[in-house]
């Protein structure tokens, strides 16, 4: 299980829920900069899509052994946000998209001590939004409909199944936790041969009190609804991913759970970059 090769012919999907509700405005960290939460998550959105675009590149070109979705949920609905509003965009398509581009500076500590200011140019095929309502029920509901698709097509049966990423920052508005968690649970179920789909949530806070990543048990998250609805909406990683966790949560004993409580900006590039881990097996 989780062991399928990347190919053309048998590519995986990575589909993105984005939280873009009033309160993603709040401040977060990122780096030395201090900048919206909003801009965070779509930053490193952001840069995860550049990676997975990087990934396919090959002396003849692009390869599609990928292929990508995005929801943004926000006000009273969820909608799509790459292309004009198809479900899944292949990396060669997004790579021609004439997007905004901004030249973000980070400081990279070299193994001699020194520190020197890395520029680098990200695309912004996913923009920062903050207005409205939390309609997580909405994009839950999009969610599921474009991947039970998605793993129906008879060329994906071998693939490697689908990841999913839910963003956010708030409870739903317009769902309890009967109806996320069902829905979650729908999407859980879906997958592939060699394996079921891979659901995280992820909390993203304005840096203040502990962060939780990856919990083995309830035991680790804090007493509160909101918790244990992110907490059961969420899959049990794989044993295949239990190294790269245990590399930033030493000495935990697995099995440990799809989530991320009141994370930073930092904490999201380490649980994404942990859940994108299949794009090691492009073959």
């Amino acid at each position: 299980m989780y062991s399928a090769r990347i190919t053309r012919l048998n590519p995986t999907a990575f589909i993105f829920l984005i939280d873009r509700s009033g309160s993603m405005e709040e401040k977060t960290t990122f780096g030395n900069e201090l900048i919206t939460k909003a801009e965070a998550v779509a930053m490193i959105t952001n840069m995860l899509i550049r990676e997975l675009i990087n990934r396919c590149r090959k002396e003849d070109g692009i390869m599609d052994y990928f292929e990508i979705a995005a929801i943004g949920y926000s006000g009273e609905k969820a909608s799509m946000l790459l292309g004009s509003g198809e479900s899944f965009i292949k990396p060669s398509t997004l790579a021609q998209a004439k997007v905004r581009k901004k030249v973000i500076s980070r400081e990279l500590v070299l193994p001699n001590g020194t520190s020197v200011i890395n520029n680098s140019e990200i695309k912004y095929w996913i923009e920062p939004r903050c207005e409205g309502n939390t309609p997580m029920k909405s994009a839950l509901e999009q969610a599921l409909e474009i991947t039970s698709r998605w793993c129906r097509k008879q060329s994906n049966h071998a693939s490697y199944p689908p990841t999913i990423f839910n963003i956010t920052d708030g409870e739903a508005t317009d769902g309890d936790y009967e109806t996320l968690t069902e829905l979650a649970s729908e999407l859980k179920s879906l997958g592939t041969e060699d394996g079921k789909t891979l659901f995280m949530n992820i909390n993203i806070s304005s840096g203040q009190g502990n962060s939780i990543l990856f919990p083995a048990s309830k035991n680790e998250i804090p007493p509160s609804r909101y918790a244990d609805i992110l907490y059961d909406m969420s899959s049990v990683m794989p044993t295949e991913y239990n190294e790269a966790i245990l590399a930033i949560k030493p000495g935990t004993i697995p099995p440990f759970r799809a989530m991320g409580m009141n994370t930073s900006a930092s904490d999201l590039i380490d649980m994404m970059n942990i859940g994108s881990r299949s794009i090691s097996r492009i073959l």
